[in-house]
């Protein structure tokens, strides 16, 4: 048996009565040895402390994105894992600021952080990852990834009490090809095989510019265009976990009685903290989220929209013609067409200008063939993917344009004056394209050229012009020198200004029909997409951007 005196006691009884004091002391001795080993004296009881009241972890199971771990272990996450556990911030197109009325700020705001503040939980670890849709330049939605990612950071950091450790986990995903394939197999989409295949083939290569070429030129745009509508907006986000340290909770302590000696040193007994549950997370990984087995790729059916293909117009300028020394009403008939592609700024078209008026007895004629080739570049796009069936004219307004035409003529205005020949020129032009109705299948032109033109040509009259008297009734060069000196075309004329002036009416003749096309799924080294897939390893991470 061991006795502890207090030594504040013993020294503060200096002066007084110390015999009395060592008199208690020994028969308090005496009287434990009679009765045994065990104290004999109850010690006065201790009264109970109020202790903090245990942590409830359970009013955190509905918020899928806030886990608790044990210790500072590592975790790993998929790519599958992550998608499913993260909290998800929507960003509008182009925009990096957090939406005022998005569902995760507004449930971060008012129920999540005050009740880790209340608890005062210690955050262990924070998984965030900011990203952008492909259709936007490659520079630019890197630039898009990190500010979204930086705006939710500083948002977590103003309203989280506890503070937030520098080394966390901040993923950019410069164009969130990742989470479209995932969204893409869980739908069972018919196009995930080749989408897969693709990001395959070109994301581990960092090769995002290719990606993204091939992903627009497939089908003529119109896969691209059907992620664009119904993938892209999900894929404007900044997505977030938080790992918290998981909270240690108390039991009552228990009362150690001390030895009856009086004054003697009394150590309460060390309170052992209860054993916690393993977190809802275990220590090396995170909880594998069940996934589904992906659908075997499947053939993509190339789908061809209805939209506009050729049309057919006329310039109604040419039908109020009028020459002073023809003397007569004399239009001029004409027809063109132009071929519109289902992207880019270029068109092509052809033109043909066919007057072919002829009166023998009054020596009258209007004759020309024209021939003409055209390309025009319209300043706005005429993508399928910007404008498909439905939404107006692909091509329209302003227009620039570059033309090359050749033609052959026969003008005579009497007995004496005829001309026949030849001309080419070439030049350029600005229009402007103004669709009329609803669907806009009809459309006005205005329209200006300028050029030169340049030709050969002799004159001719009615009857021969060496011998008048000899009159066959026949149209000879007019000529009067030796024969033999006579050389065709032997005149030369050119012209520099103004060559066409047009107000053309035109309608969509053709349009392509929507129509499908089956087409294999091709690798470069022939391998099946899937084969190469494991939803459960996530792909590397891309610390490069790509450059355009």
């Amino acid at each position: 048996m061991v006795i502890r005196l207090w030594h504040s006691r013993v020294h503060g009884m200096a002066g007084k009565s110390f015999s009395a004091t060592a008199a208690s002391v020994a028969a308090a001795i005496v009287f434990s040895f009679l009765l045994g080993s065990a104290p004999a004296v109850a010690a006065p009881a201790i009264p109970a402390f109020p202790m903090p009241a245990p942590i409830d972890t359970t009013a955190y199971k509905s918020y899928s994105y806030v886990r608790f771990i044990d210790g500072q272990d590592s975790v790993k996450l998929t790519d599958e894992q992550f998608y499913d556990i993260a909290g998800k911030v929507i960003f509008p197109i182009n925009k990096y600021y957090l939406p005022k009325n998005d569902s995760l700020i507004l449930q971060l705001k008012n129920e999540v952080f005050p009740l880790i503040n209340r608890d005062s939980l210690e955050l262990a670890y924070m998984m965030l990852r900011g990203a952008a849709s492909p259709e936007g330049p490659t520079r630019w939605n890197k630039i898009l990834g990190e500010r979204r990612a930086e705006a939710l950071l500083n948002f977590v950091k103003q309203n989280l009490v506890v503070p937030v450790k520098e080394d966390l986990d901040m993923d950019i995903d410069i164009e969130d090809y990742r989470t479209l394939c995932i969204m893409m197999r869980r739908r069972g989409d018919k196009d995930y095989g080749y989408v897969q295949a693709l990001c395959d083939q070109y994301l581990p290569k960092d090769q995002i510019a290719k990606l993204k070429a091939t992903l627009r030129a497939t089908r003529q745009g119109t896969l691209w265009f059907r992620l664009f509508r119904e993938y892209f907006p999900q894929l404007r986000a900044a997505r977030v976990i938080f790992f918290f340290h998981a909270p240690q909770s108390h039991k009552k302590p228990e009362v150690v009685e001390p030895i009856p000696v009086v004054p003697v040193t009394v150590e309460p007994a060390k309170v052992e903290p209860e054993k916690v549950e393993p977190a809802p997370i275990a220590k090396d990984t995170a909880t594998v989220v069940p996934v589904s087995p992906a659908p075997a790729p499947q053939p993509w059916m190339e789908r061809y929209a209805r939209r506009e293909l050729l049309s057919v117009k006329t310039n109604l300028l040419g039908y109020v013609g009028y020459m002073p020394n023809y003397g007569r009403y004399c239009p001029i008939p004409n027809v063109a067409i132009e071929y519109y592609p289902l992207r880019g700024h270029f068109t092509y078209g052809a033109s043909f200008d066919f007057p072919w008026w002829q009166h023998y007895w009054q020596h009258k004629y209007f004759q020309i063939r024209n021939y003409q080739l055209e390309s025009r570049y319209y300043f706005r796009r005429g993508d399928i993917e910007l404008r498909p069936e439905g939404q107006g004219a692909a091509y329209k307004g302003l227009y620039l344009q570059a033309y090359g035409n050749i033609a052959v003529f026969g003008i005579c205005f009497d007995e004496r004056r005829g001309w026949e020949g030849e001309v080419f020129g070439a030049g350029l032009g600005v229009g402007y394209v103004l669709p009329l109705g609803k669907r806009e299948h009809w459309r006005m032109e205005f329209q200006l050229q300028v050029g030169f033109l340049y030709g050969g040509y002799d004159p001719y009259q009615w009857e021969n012009p060496v011998n008048p008297a000899y009159q066959d009734h026949l149209y000879y060069y007019d000529w009067t020198q030796k024969p033999s000196f006579f050389k065709k075309r032997q005149y030369r004329f050119t012209w520099v200004g103004p060559t066409r002036i047009g107000v053309t009416l035109s309608y969509d003749l053709l349009y392509r029909k929507a129509r499908n096309k089956t087409n294999g799924i091709h690798t470069s080294d022939d391998t099946e997409p899937t084969k190469r897939y494991n939803p459960l390893v996530p792909y590397e991470k891309r610390e490069k951007g790509d450059r355009q």
